[in-house]
């Protein structure tokens, strides 16, 4: 090798450059191939390592004894196909790498032993070599080898499994399926409530278990037959040429293991399965494995779950609304629709609903069923709302302005907008932003908002002080109580006619309708009853005394235009808003009696309920609804109290000994809080209570507490972490607070390359030290983008290079564009893209 080849290529170019850091690497042999005159000549060979190699020859002669006295005999077959000097230089031109080809044998060593090795072919005038000139690498690679054993030993976790932890494991099984091709599935399991039983056996059982598992998994790694790994809690992974009845009987045995300890309901395995594919990486892999067994999770009769692409096309099809939702703002895709309320008596129209829909460019109607669902499952409904609101209020004022007396529109507001923004100083800014009357616009809040009484009441509160009218929205669908409304004093309630809709021999839902609409008028709280579709409905009801309905049967939601046709008819309107009809006033003490509400009406009212005693460290039921037992799936049988403890996650026992202490405190406003439970033969639950202080006997004291399920609601941040990994960008939104810029992180699919997490991500964007990770010269051109952009209103896409905290570098894209002009500024979407 000469030194003017060395010189000629030390000039930076990337292809030549590759060629001489393998040049300068420590490599085992190095020889010439001539394609052209077939010729193939050694350079450099490690001296007494491998079988007398022939110093050189002909291509044919040399590749022939190569393979008769050098090549395993198991790798002949690959060692043939990799070295075909016919197909060699067109290989090399349609390489994944143009110009470079690699393969792995084993190469026979001087002691009879043998050594894995890996041969590159180098070759092409990108590389500054002649045509039909090839360069062939030889690579020991047996000892990097035995350094990943080495360190995949030191990952294993023998004092309780053996096993290899998480990263070990997925290193190990990329080498594995690298090595050995073949039919291989990869399955993930755990043990359903496995922190319970530690709780009720011991951990030290527990652990008996997790080392018993163990075992059984290390002897299929000792057959050969797979890989194990343990990733810590009760979570284990088996990579093995398993078909689907092995996989069975694996679960047979561990499930055997599980009942040892004398019980195999509540702790029984869940196992997920994924079928290795070309293209697949092990993670995404464990992935699908994961999702499976969730959904394993969810059948007790189905513990063995294969992935199928339908458990992410959920995912998939949310992530498709998600990305086209920001545009459909922006763009105007969504539109509000209206749907008139009537008086029942005479038909008159007393105000509207408002409803949103969602038609894109292309004509393609997106049904609210699909996209509102979406946006609640990732917390991005309140941003749907926000619009909704600004639509209504302007249309409102344009009706105003245009002579026309006010009609009262409702829109609607969810639990998680009260928890992200100022739901009360967001209406009043719109307020005076639109210059509207107060009875312009209504406030909806559905009914299952209402359980946490206090942060829902102390918005409810602010809205009515500012002079709003509010509406319990779906009242009656299961979480209503005389509590409930005695706290929130809403203003109407909103009834859903779906009581009528019953079997011909069911008068349940009659009775009650019934019970509800009586007790409203205990109350003084007008009602309007809404999905009315036939004059069946309408007759029942209003021989019930109700005064307003809305449904099919009188309107169906309609366009603003027709909705202005209709009511420009001064005959068909009542502009008085709604009025509750005087009545006989009910006593509250008359819901005692029998002849007025039966058992079953109350307890529909009022929900899952219970009274239990606490008394020297225990918490018992005493009395509780049949709703109770179905919340929390305790069993009718038997006359004994049970223990709340049982119940109750260990680490929110705690927490339930501080509502009972406050509640006891103060016997009138009672206590609320969260807390987890298990549910046998369920899962677990998270449970929203409202306890009060009933009286102090000789056992204990006794308490009553009304509970609701909050479950899906604390799985959001589940579904954001979930999206942000199958994300491959970054999304946040901007919008002003306190007179300020303020950034949300929704999805951060650039973690990974970022090395920061989307909190942190998240705080350095509000904080302003992001600013510090980009080159001055790209600050200024954002900077520039930026304030045109909020001039303007129009989208811009910059690129940009970012700092690392470890010194590193990561190229990203910006994409900014604004979704809505309100008086204070624009709001953004903010995108960061790779490369």
């Amino acid at each position: 090798m000469s030194k003017d080849f060395l010189k000629q290529n030390m000039d930076g170019n990337q292809p030549q450059s590759l060629l001489l850091r393998l040049l300068l690497s420590p490599f085992d042999a190095l020889t010439e191939v001539d394609l052209n005159r077939r010729k193939i000549t050694a350079i450099r060979t490690s001296k007494g390592k491998f079988f007398a190699p022939i110093a050189a020859g002909e291509i044919e002669d040399m590749l022939s004894y190569t393979v008769e006295n050098m090549v395993h005999p198991d790798d002949r077959e690959v060692f043939v196909a990799a070295n075909n000097m016919d197909t060699l230089w067109e290989r090399l031109e349609k390489s994944e790498t143009p110009g470079v080809l690699r393969s792995r044998y084993r190469y026979k060593l001087l002691d009879g032993g043998w050594c894995r090795v890996e041969r590159v072919y180098i070759g092409g005038e990108r590389f500054g070599l002649p045509k039909g000139v090839v360069y062939a690498f030889v690579f020991d690679i047996e000892q990097q080898r035995q350094v990943q054993e080495r360190l995949l030993t030191a990952y294993r976790r023998s004092e309780l499994t053996g096993l290899l932890g998480k990263d070990a494991f997925f290193a190990a099984a990329k080498r594995l399926l690298e090595e050995k091709p073949g039919d291989w599935r990869l399955t993930v399991f755990d043990l359903e409530q496995f922190k319970l039983f530690n709780e009720w056996y011991g951990r030290e059982k527990g652990d008996m278990l997790l080392a018993k598992i163990g075992a059984r998994l290390s002897r299929i790694e000792e057959r050969g037959d797979g890989l194990a790994g343990y990733f810590g809690q009760d979570d284990f992974a088996l990579l093995a040429t398993y078909d689907m009845q092995a996989i069975g009987r694996l679960y047979e045995e561990i499930h055997e293991l599980v009942k040892e300890h004398g019980t195999s309901v509540g702790f029984m395995p869940a196992f997920g399965v994924s079928r290795v594919e070309d293209g697949v990486c092990v993670e995404e892999l464990y992935d699908r494995s994961a999702l499976a067994a969730r959904h394993a999770k969810q059948d007790y009769h189905k513990r063995i779950r294969e992935y199928e692409p339908s458990m992410y096309e959920q995912t998939d099809r949310d992530y498709r609304v998600l990305s086209d939702f920001q545009y459909a703002l922006k763009n105007h895709e969504l539109y509000i629709v209206l749907q008139p309320q009537c008086r029942i008596d005479d038909g008159k129209i007393v105000g509207a609903e408002s409803l949103i829909r969602w038609t894109k460019e292309d004509g393609t109607v997106v049904p609210p069923s699909v996209f509102v669902p979406a946006l609640e499952r990732y917390g991005f409904v309140t941003d749907l709302d926000r619009y909704v609101w600004n639509e209504v209020f302007a249309w409102a004022k344009s009706w105003v302005a245009r002579g026309n007396a006010p009609l009262p529109v409702s829109v609607n507001v969810s639990r998680i907008d009260i928890y992200t923004i100022d739901v009360p100083e967001y209406f009043e800014h719109l307020r005076e932003y639109y210059d509207l009357p107060l009875n312009a616009v209504k406030i909806e809040i559905a009914e299952s908002a209402y359980v946490d009484n206090t942060k829902v009441a102390g918005a409810v509160h602010r809205l009515r002080e500012k002079g709003f009218t509010v509406l319990m929205d779906d009242f009656g669908s299961g979480y209503s109580s005389l509590n409930m409304l005695r706290s929130l004093n809403v203003d109407i309630i909103k009834l859903d006619a779906q009581f009528l809709r019953m079997d011909s021999g069911d008068s349940k839902g009659l009775h009650i309708m019934e019970s509800i609409v009586n007790m409203a008028k205990t109350m003084g709280v007008p009602i309007i009853v809404e999905g009315v579709e036939n004059a069946t409905e309408t007759e029942y009801l209003t021989g019930l005394g109700c005064r307003y309905v809305q449904g099919y049967y009188f309107y169906r939601p309609m366009s603003v235009e027709d909705f202005e046709a209709l009511v420009s008819d001064g005959e068909r309107v009542d502009t008085g808003g709604f009025r509750l009809r005087e009545s006989e006033q009910l006593q509250i003490r008359e819901f005692l009696d029998q002849n007025v509400f039966s058992d079953a009406m109350l307890n529909n009212i009022l929900g899952p309920v219970a009274f239990f005693r606490r008394s020297k460290g225990t918490i018992d039921l005493v009395r509780l609804n049949q709703q109770f037992r179905e919340e929390l799936g305790v069993s009718a049988k038997g006359g004994h109290a049970e223990s709340v403890q049982r119940m109750v996650e260990p680490e929110d026992l705690p927490m339930l000994y501080g509502l009972l202490d406050m509640a006891a405190q103060d016997p009138l406003s009672g206590a609320a809080g969260e807390i987890g439970v298990v549910i046998p033969g369920v899962g677990s639950k998270r449970l929203q209570l409202r306890i009060f202080f009933i009286d102090e006997d000789e056992p204990g004291k006794m308490f009553y507490a009304s509970v609701h399920d909050v479950t899906q609601l604390t799985k959001l941040n589940e579904y954001m972490q979930l999206m942000a990994r199958l994300s491959i960008d970054t999304v946040a939104f901007v919008f002003r607070e306190d007179g300020a810029w303020r950034f949300r992180v929704a999805v951060h699919g650039l973690e990974k390359y970022m090395g920061l997490s989307r909190e942190a991500f998240e705080r350095e964007l509000n904080s302003g030290s992001f600013r510090t990770r980009i080159d001055p010269a790209s600050q200024e051109m954002l900077r520039r983008s930026i304030a045109d952009s909020g001039m303007s209103m129009e989208h811009f896409s910059d690129p940009f290079d970012a700092v690392l905290d470890g010194g590193g570098r990561v190229t990203l894209r910006l994409r900014v564009g604004a979704v809505l002009n309100r008086k204070d500024g624009a709001e953004y979407t903010v995108v960061f893209h790779k490369g």
